[in-house]
């Protein structure tokens, strides 16, 4: 059973505010990238009546876009995570071990569910 969190109230909310922050920021860009996407595949706008394949309709870049929609829509859901853990107050706690999260290692990764050891473990 993980133990309880051992990071101040008034920290606590800083981290909320930011994974909030980062989450709406995401949630925006992920949409804006989806609607790139959308537009480049929309073949209302070919105006040809030959057939096209979904591989001549993607560009280069169709690809790279794909790849960015499934890094922050995983991203999103850690930032998810992250804030369940604050509301059941477990955040700063690591998921595999149960020891501490330093506050280091949570300012520069607020979402990460993982303290630097069990992280070094999983890569």
């Amino acid at each position: 059973m993980p133990s309880k969190q051992t990071i101040s109230p008034d920290k606590l909310e800083q981290f909320r505010s930011q994974l909030r922050d980062m989450r709406d920021r995401l949630s925006g860009e992920v949409e804006r990238v989806v609607e790139a996407v959308r537009a480049e595949l929309d073949t209302s706008t070919n105006l040809s009546s030959v057939p096209v394949h979904m591989s001549d309709l993607a560009p280069d870049q169709l690809d790279a876009d794909i790849n960015v929609i499934e890094t922050e829509r995983e991203m999103l859901l850690q930032i998810q995570d992250a804030l369940h853990r604050l509301d059941a107050g477990t955040y700063g706690v690591c998921t595999d071990c149960g020891g501490s999260i330093s506050q280091e290692r949570l300012r520069a990764i607020p979402y990460t569910p993982y303290c630097i050891r069990c992280a070094n473990k999983r890569s």
